[in-house]
C-alpha cells in the first residue's frame, strides 16, 4: 500500500474542515469534511480553479434546492427531480466537474425536517464552503507538489527500464510474451506521465518574468517525455518485429546494435545534462552519434535491399524498415532535446534552473 502526499493532505483538510465547522454548530458539521474530500484537487492552480466552480455550482444547487422546497415541499420525487435538473444546468453551464458536490448541496438542504429552513440551508451552504476553502489552503500550505522532481525521476526510471528491454531484444535473448506484458506497463506509466505533465503545465506563475521562466522548463519537460515516449515506440517495434531482426544479416544486425547502443547512451546523458549534473560539452546538434554511423547503417540496409530478390529470406524488408525508421524519429528526438537543453542553459544563465531533488517518486 502506497500512501502518497494527496491522501495526507485528504485527511488533513477534512480535520481543518470539520474544526472549523465546529465553531458554527457541531449540527451537519460532518458535510464540511465530504466536501473537503469532493474539493482535494491534485495541483495548487486545479485548487483554485476549485473554489470559483465550487462556488458558482454549489450557488445554482442550494438556490434550486430552495426554490423547489418553497414551490412543491419535500418528496422523493422532487428530490430526484431536482437532481436531474442541476445536472443538466451544470452542464450546459460547463460545470460538469462540480457536479457531484454540487448534488450533495441539493441533496442535503432539501432533506430538511424541523427548524427554520431558510436558517438551515444557508448554514448547510456554509459548511460546504468551509470544506472547499479548507482543501484549497491545505492544498497550497501543505506539502506543494514537486512536479520537477516527479517528472524527471518518473522519465529516468522508464527509459531505465525500456533500455533494459532494448538491448536484450537486439540480442536476441528477450521472451516475447513477457516484453508485450511490460510494454503494457510502460504504456500506462507514459500516460501517468504525460497526465503529471499536464498538471504542471497548468500551474502558473505570479510574474510575468517567471511565467516565461516557468514556460521554457515546461517546454524542456514536454520533450523530455516525448523522447521517451520515442523509446517506447522503438521497443515495441522491435517486440512486434522480432523474429525479423532476428533473421536479419549479421552485418545489419550488428550495424543496428551499434547504433541502438549509441542513442541509448545519448538519451541517458540528456536526462542527466537536463537537471545540469553533467556539462554541456558539444555545441547544440552536435550529438553522441556520429553521422557516419547513420549512413553506414542506410548503406548496409540499401546493400541488403537490393541483394533481398536474389535469394529467399526469412523476414519481411518492410518490417524491418519500419524498426529502422523508429530508431531515425528517435534520434531526431534526441537532437531536438539536446538543442532545448543547450539553449536553456547557455542564453538563460540569469534564469532559477530546474530544481530536482534526490528523491525517487517512481509510478
Amino acid at each position: 500500500m502506497k500512501l502518497g502526499a494527496r491522501i495526507f493532505k485528504t485527511g488533513v483538510s477534512i480535520a481543518l474542515a470539520l474544526f472549523l465547522a465546529q465553531f458554527i454548530s457541531l449540527q451537519g458539521s460532518v458535510v464540511s469534511g465530504i466536501s473537503a474530500l469532493f474539493a482535494m484537487q491534485p495541483s495548487v492552480y486545479k485548487s483554485y480553479k476549485t473554489i470559483i466552480e465550487q462556488f458558482q455550482g454549489n450557488i445554482i444547487g442550494a438556490l434550486l434546492a430552495v426554490a423547489m422546497v418553497q414551490l412543491f415541499g419535500v418528496h422523493i420525487l422532487i428530490i430526484a427531480l431536482s437532481s436531474i435538473i442541476l445536472i443538466a444546468v451544470l452542464s450546459q453551464l460547463k460545470l460538469q466537474n462540480v457536479t457531484g458536490l454540487a448534488v450533495v448541496t441539493q441533496l442535503i438542504i432539501m432533506d430538511h425536517h424541523q427548524g427554520d429552513f431558510f436558517q438551515t440551508a444557508l448554514m448547510r451552504f456554509a459548511f460546504v464552503m468551509i470544506g472547499v476553502i479548507s482543501a484549497s489552503i491545505v492544498n497550497l500550505v501543505f506539502l506543494p507538489p514537486k512536479y520537477e522532481t516527479k517528472l524527471y525521476y518518473n522519465c529516468l526510471n522508464v527509459c531505465g527500464d525500456i533500455f533494459k528491454w532494448i538491448r536484450l531484444s537486439i540480442n536476441g535473448t528477450s521472451e516475447y510474451h513477457i516484453v508485450k506484458k511490460d510494454l503494457e506497463e510502460f504504456h500506462s506509466r507514459i500516460t501517468s506521465l504525460e497526465s503529471q505533465y499536464n498538471l504542471y503545465k497548468d500551474e502558473r506563475a505570479y510574474t510575468k518574468r517567471q511565467a516565461y521562466q516557468n514556460t521554457r522548463k515546461k517546454i524542456l519537460f514536454k520533450e523530455m517525455i516525448s523522447a521517451t515516449r520515442k523509446a517506447y515506440e522503438l521497443l515495441r517495434k522491435l517486440n512486434r518485429y522480432e523474429n525479423d531482426i532476428l533473421n536479419l544479416p549479421e552485418d545489419l544486425r550488428i550495424q543496428m546494435k551499434f547504433e541502438l547502443d549509441e542513442l541509448m547512451s545519448y538519451h541517458e546523458e540528456l536526462l542527466m545534462r537536463v537537471t545540469n549534473k553533467v556539462s554541456l560539452g558539444r555545441a547544440a546538434n552536435t550529438s553522441l552519434v556520429n553521422d557516419q554511423f547513420k549512413e553506414d547503417l542506410l548503406d548496409v540496409y540499401l546493400k541488403e535491399l537490393n541483394s533481398y530478390h536474389a535469394r529467399e529470406e526469412n523476414y519481411y524488408k518492410q518490417h524491418v524498415f519500419q524498426v529502422i525508421g523508429a530508431m531515425f524519429e528517435y534520434r531526431e528526438k534526441l537532437e531536438h532535446l539536446d538543442t532545448l537543453t543547450h539553449s536553456f542553459y547557455n542564453y538563460h544563465k540569469e534564469e532559477k534552473k530546474i530544481t530536482v531533488e534526490d528523491e525517487n517518486f517512481d509510478m
